[in-house]
């Protein structure tokens, strides 16, 4: 693991028809069941992103009625949280959380009522100090679930040895470099190895998020390079672990689904109209469709 990796484009040309084929005969049972788990007294806004890109960008051919990725997604937040929701929410489920002091506190009994027919988690965003770790540690061993963790779940991650294989983490440098204790310069002068060495060690795929991104098995090494300033806001990182969260629940492999999760969220800013200055995430939700055409090879007239 001392050589040198050798470092991959995750390009169009590498991804492009990679996605598994999704039958007529489909149902939205037949594509899984994505559980969104954050919020907090402080970040209200952040799960809703992420719940609505697992939903919404995943459909394949473009628009469809419930343009559902996922087949279906529950947002799990603190219960204090739930009435605001209420209003803003279109296609998820919503389930309220027991809390305390503003964040999100684990039940195993909620969390086992959760997960009944779940097939992907997405762990983390705007979670504050909510119990991360537990639902991880739960869902790893009692659950056959795959995982995305970002932002306040990757908290956790330096005390867990293995993901199992079924975990996907998106930190950004200085996220990365909290993780791992390595200086922010040094995980920027030597990212891809890095990566490789992480996701080899904690049995989980990484990606590393920057102008270049690096994603890695442990093995694999690629390079993303789409994108451009209008994902420098705040919940561009929620929609991507959305769009991963939802890739997991229809049983997309771990490094295509992240592999995947990165080239779209930055095709999906590239497509975008809006300019950069006043871009949102919510802008994106907008142009992922043209992203998931473009790896489907489909021409719009």
């Amino acid at each position: 693991m001392n050589d040198k990796p050798v470092i991959m484009q995750n390009d169009l040309p590498s991804l492009q028809f990679r996605l598994p084929f999704r039958t007529e005969e489909g149902n939205k049972g037949s594509f899984g069941r994505c559980v969104i788990v954050g919020g907090s007294a402080n970040y209200v806004g952040a799960p809703r992103f992420a719940a609505e890109s697992a939903e919404e960008t995943l459909a394949l051919l473009g628009e469809a009625a419930m343009r559902s990725g996922a087949g279906t997604t529950v947002l799990a937040v603190p219960d204090f949280l739930a009435e605001a929701l209420y209003p803003v929410l279109r296609y998820s489920a919503l389930f309220p959380l027991p809390s305390a002091d503003g964040n999100i506190l684990f039940e195993e009994k909620k969390a086992a009522e959760l997960a009944k027919k779940a097939t992907s988690f997405a762990i983390g965003m705007g979670m504050a100090d909510g119990d991360a770790e537990s639902y991880v540690r739960f869902l790893l061993n009692n659950t056959d679930c795959r995982l995305v963790l970002d932002a306040d779940g990757l908290k956790c991650a330096d005390r867990i040895a293995d993901f199992k294989g079924r975990a996907v983490l998106t930190p950004h440098t200085g996220e990365f470099a909290a993780m791992t204790g390595i200086p922010a310069d040094e995980v920027k002068g030597n990212a891809a190895e890095l990566c490789r060495r992480y996701a080899a060690e904690h049995s989980c795929v990484l990606l590393l998020k920057g102008h270049e991104s690096y994603i890695s098995d442990g093995r694999e090494v690629w390079c993303n390079r789409t994108g451009n300033s209008r994902l420098s806001k705040g919940g561009s990182g929620d929609v991507l672990s959305g769009i991963i969260g939802g890739l997991l629940a229809w049983d997309v492999p771990l490094l295509l689904a992240a592999r995947t999760g990165a080239y779209v969220l930055g095709r999906s800013a590239e497509f975008s109209r809006t300019n950069a200055l006043s871009h949102l995430p919510d802008d994106i939700m907008s142009t992922l469709p043209l992203a998931f055409d473009e790896l489907q090879g489909v021409m719009r007239l």
